[in-house]
């Protein structure tokens, strides 16, 4: 049993990037057993670079969740 996770952040500056979206995928070996995904808050605007690399976008993200909201959940 494993779990693969996948990010998005709003930067490759770690102090200054938030992450923008999570996926979670735990796999048996065989095929996943389970997923998460949700796009995040990350409480700062997404650079139009980075928009561009991901699809996400500040509008996608008012909304959302910020990371504390599901870190637990997460865990």
């Amino acid at each position: 049993m494993f779990i693969i996770i996948d990010i998005e952040t709003t930067g490759n500056n770690p102090k200054y990037s938030n992450i923008s979206e999570i996926a979670i995928y735990q796999h048996n070996g065989q095929k996943v057993t389970d997923q998460f995904s949700t796009l995040i808050n990350p409480g700062n605007d997404i650079p139009y670079y980075i928009t561009g690399l991901t699809g996400i976008n500040n509008e996608m993200v008012k909304q959302a969740p910020r990371f504390a909201e599901v870190a637990k959940y997460i865990v």
